[in-house]
């Protein structure tokens, strides 16, 4: 059970909200049970006093103590029901955003080669689905056995207060048969759990790929043999979601029949006390609807037995993302002295034989502005990608800060440097919000500062609302040139980085609107160290040093 661990540790840092979620499923649990055994205490009271007023005789009931706890339990039952529903829901979307956080650094956790084996369905499923799926290890798992378990203790007690042996017969009864229930639930559904995870992330990979493909799929007429596929699947998943629910409905029958079974017992057990009058009718009607309600206590176990299954598949899918010792080496909290340091590194692209950097030397601190040309595959992007840790190099040693950067975490990496890559990101917000992604604190006169150096000032200005335009999903209100400017505002704006990784920052963009966002970054090399990958060479000014990559060596004059 090793890959539940992990969430464990997630659900512990919300304990409060969990505690209290399932504090009140107990209550209403408990509320429910009091409910019926005082009702059926009351009905055969009153029932029995009116015989004996119509034989004649004489009776008194007080009907005001047992009606006030009437109404107590069932006023008290929907109240705790409904905060349970309101705590447990904010405890749940708390997790899901520990959870969805969680995965997402794991996917940082990567390097470059892993991520590119990971398949767009089925990350998205991982991201999704499967987080989901762990969402419920609190909801069907730990509060149900819990509330169980404590349920079942205290209302045994309040039972053996009337009965003692059919409360305890009971509670033995019902909790053998939830048992013997959870574990032969489990073991049946071991199988169609792990194969409902796995197919819905293969269904969600091929609906993608299909939708991708689609052109391609008419061109070459295949587009028949892709939805014959995706159908396959449906069927299959559909088919074992079937046999899911019809495990489910036979369990929950014979959690009813053990059930019945159990106030059978309870009679039996308490018709000899109500003979030697040791118990009241009254009291046998509360012992045999008191053991009636437990049924609400066991009816989830096993339902949590089941979801177990499918909630250790999605747990091993989700640790599948990467090693968990990348991940908890956070390494040193310093901020470091901003220099970077290669000595003698290489890396091949598997299952490639030569090497496309070799032996690469090089050293930058901070007040250096290095720009690193040369013709396409000679491996500029990879160098930046071993210095940012994204890919692992095969030989050598890479040094930021005067750290290695296999024992910094990407946290600890993008403190230390900050990364503008070829493939960037606008997020449907405004310039404002975009840019403060980097620096949530950053001032209007610091946002205005980073578009100047990005040459992009302008261009915002002249917006509707300047800074506060909607830029819509994936920035369509700008070219891709003021994109990727905007990018590059973003990067410039992270204040603790003493490092500038800018991978091809002038793409796209018109010499003169080039040779100026250039000439900015060599006033940012001041206090900071800047690395340009471009192959824009002739554009760069005199305070660049100019340092050619090729024939997988890099000779540096630092």
């Amino acid at each position: 059970m090793h890959e539940l661990r992990p969430l464990l540790r997630i659900h512990a840092r919300r304990w409060p909200w969990l505690a209290a979620g399932a504090a009140l499923m107990l209550l209403a649990a408990l509320a429910g049970f009091g409910l019926l055994a005082l009702s059926g205490w009351f009905i055969t009271a009153t029932g029995l006093a009116a015989l004996v007023l119509a034989a004649g005789g004489t009776a008194a009931l007080d009907i005001y103590a047992p009606g006030a706890g009437i109404r107590f339990f069932a006023v008290g039952r929907a109240v705790s029901r409904y905060g349970e529903r309101l705590i447990t829901h904010e405890a749940v979307l708390r997790l899901l955003a520990d959870l969805r956080v969680w995965v997402f650094r794991r996917l940082m956790g990567l390097d470059l080669a892993r991520l590119g084996q990971l398949r767009t369905g089925d990350t998205l499923s991982r991201l999704t689905a499967d987080v989901d799926r762990l969402d419920q290890f609190y909801l069907r798992l730990l509060a149900p056995v819990a509330v169980a378990l404590f349920g079942l203790i205290i209302a045994t007690n309040v039972l053996a207060l009337f009965a003692p042996a059919s409360a305890l017969a009971v509670a033995l009864a019902l909790a053998a048969a939830a048992i013997g229930a959870a574990v032969v639930t489990g073991r049946m559904a071991a199988g169609p759990g792990e194969r409902l995870v796995g197919l819905a992330g293969r269904l969600r990979e091929h609906i993608l790929l299909g939708l991708r493909g689609m052109a391609e799929l008419r061109v070459y007429g295949r587009e028949e043999d892709a939805l014959q596929r995706v159908d396959a699947l449906s069927r299959q998943h559909e088919l074992t979601n079937r046999a899911l629910a019809r495990m489910a409905g036979l369990t929950q029958a014979l959690g009813t029949l053990a059930t019945f079974s159990g106030v059978w017992l309870a009679a039996l057990l308490a018709i000899p006390l109500v003979e030697q009058e040791v118990l009241s009718g009254p009291g046998f009607a509360l012992v045999l609807l008191g053991a009636l309600a437990l049924m609400e206590l066991v009816t989830p176990l096993p339902l949590a037995a089941q979801a177990l299954s499918r909630t250790r598949t999605a747990a091993r899918r989700v640790l599948s993302l990467a090693p968990p010792e990348r991940l908890q080496a956070n390494g040193p909290s310093r901020p470091g002295d901003g220099t970077l340091r290669l000595e003698a590194v290489s890396y091949r692209y598997p299952p490639a034989l030569t090497p496309v950097l070799d032996s690469v030397s090089l050293v930058v601190q901070p007040g250096d502005c290095l720009a690193i040309t040369g013709p396409s595959g000679t491996g500029k992007s990879t160098l930046i990608g071993i210095v940012t840790g994204a890919l692992a190099a095969e030989s050598g040693q890479v040094l930021l800060g005067g750290d290695a950067v296999s024992d910094l975490s990407p946290e600890a990496i993008g403190r230390r440097a900050a990364w503008l890559p070829q493939r960037t990101v606008i997020f449907n917000a405004s310039v404002a919000d975009n840019l403060r992604m980097a620096d949530p604190q950053a001032t209007e006169q610091s946002l205005w500062h980073v578009l100047w150096l990005a040459a992009l000032d302008e261009t915002v200005a002249a917006l509707p609302d300047g800074l506060e335009t909607w830029l819509g999903a994936g920035g369509r209100a700008l070219s891709g040139g003021e994109a990727r400017r905007l990018c590059l505002a973003r990067t410039l704006l992270q204040p603790a980085a003493p490092l500038l990784l800018l991978d091809e920052p002038t793409r796209g963009l018109d010499d003169a609107t080039a040779r100026r966002i250039l000439d900015h970054l060599t006033r940012v090399a001041e206090h900071r160290g800047v690395v340009v990958v471009t192959h824009d060479a002739h554009l760069l000014p005199d305070g660049f040093s100019r340092q050619t990559l090729g024939a997988g060596r890099l000779a540096s004059a630092f």
